[in-house]
């Protein structure tokens, strides 16, 4: 969770964020990682690859399969249109041959169902392979419970994905929300009032194109402070090695707006990069009493102890952790392995029930 958002991320790193999506039941956010991480992946790393291939296809089934449930549902509503959207996008996102043959029959059903209401007209009518796509993927985001066990996850096999793009068929505008959506609190909402503007510039630094991003970026701030904006050109200037200017940006951007928790996050984790961890604990424990994301604040302090080499006081972190829905699950996973080198299995074997489900 901590020391991530700065450094460089490889297909690995997409690969995890992948899995934990799939675990937590974020499909459209699992097969954007996976995608991702089958980019960056290296030729000769076949294992990866391969298992990636799964995520891909275990997340595409599920986006595949809450599609066609939107599709019959709007298909028994007559809203044509919108059914031949989700049937299409059922076909584009599956890999299962089962899943592929509903949408097909769900497409062949609004097809017939478009030459009964509109015959006159059918073949001006009937949607076409050149139709719109939807303008969101069947299914809503459940909240993330911060942590995974990935070793758990099952995988159903996969088809070579290689050439589909990022975006798998949506519009930017599309793309842009599905990718702020993950954002903690009112960010998502924040995000996507930003104007078009932003989302393109957005859009830019998700495809690694910094360069392009940073004068629109710095456009937008001539007229007038914004913590989201500085937040993003932060970003850029630690991906740039400027890191004194990113430091400078990120406490402008708190200055602007004390309750922007990416912004602590952000700074947070470039002082302990720089191995200032005093300075990253109090600003961790100003997030707590300013109530700021103060489940993640509470679990990035056992992270913070853990690396100072204070294994006690990580361990207190963690534990209080477990009281809060939405770490407990990391805080659990941290603390067994500490727990077990230490001989003490009940609390292990707790733990592992409790949290774990059994799984490690």
């Amino acid at each position: 969770m901590l020391f991530g958002l700065f450094k460089k991320k490889d297909h690995r790193y997409y690969q995890t964020q992948g899995a934990k999506y799939l675990a937590s039941e974020r499909f459209a956010d699992a097969r954007v990682d996976f995608l991702e991480a089958l980019r960056l992946c290296p030729a000769d790393a076949a294992t990866d690859q391969e298992e990636i291939r799964k995520g891909l296809n275990l997340s595409g089934n599920r986006l595949g399969e809450l599609n066609l449930q939107e599709g019959e549902h709007s298909l028994n509503q007559g809203e044509l249109q919108k059914a031949f959207d989700h049937f299409t996008l059922a076909a584009e996102l599956a890999a299962d041959q089962g899943i592929l043959a509903k949408a097909k029959a769900g497409l062949a059903r609004v097809q017939q169902g478009n030459a009964v209401t509109s015959a006159p007209t059918a073949a001006a009518a009937a949607p076409s392979a050149a139709a719109a796509p939807a303008k969101e993927v069947a299914g809503p985001y459940k909240p993330h419970g911060g942590g995974s066990c990935t070793s758990c996850g099952t995988h159903a096999p996969k088809k070579p994905l290689e050439a589909e793009p990022v975006s798998f068929g949506l519009a930017e505008e599309d793309q842009f929300h599905l990718m702020v959506a993950p954002l903690p609190g009112d960010l998502p909402a924040r995000y996507g009032a930003m104007g078009p503007k932003f989302a393109q510039a957005y859009l830019m630094i998700h495809d690694g194109n910094d360069a392009k991003a940073l004068p629109v970026l710095q456009e937008m701030l001539l007229s007038g402070e914004n913590d989201i904006v500085l937040y993003e050109v932060a970003l850029i200037m630690f991906r740039a090695g400027r890191i004194h200017e990113s430091e400078a940006l990120l406490n402008r951007a708190l200055s602007v707006n004390s309750q922007n928790g990416m912004v602590y996050m952000a700074l947070v984790q470039l002082m302990a990069g720089g191995g200032r961890y005093a300075e990253a604990i109090a600003l961790v424990e100003r997030m707590q009493q300013e109530n700021v994301m103060a489940d993640q604040a509470q679990f990035m302090l056992g992270e913070l102890y853990e690396t100072t080499g204070d294994e006690a006081k990580a361990v207190e972190m963690w534990s209080k952790a477990l009281e809060m829905p939405s770490v407990a699950r990391s805080a659990a996973e941290k603390l067994v392995p500490i727990l077990g080198s230490q001989g003490r299995t009940e609390e292990v074997k707790y733990l592992a029930k409790k949290y774990l489900k059994g799984c490690c």
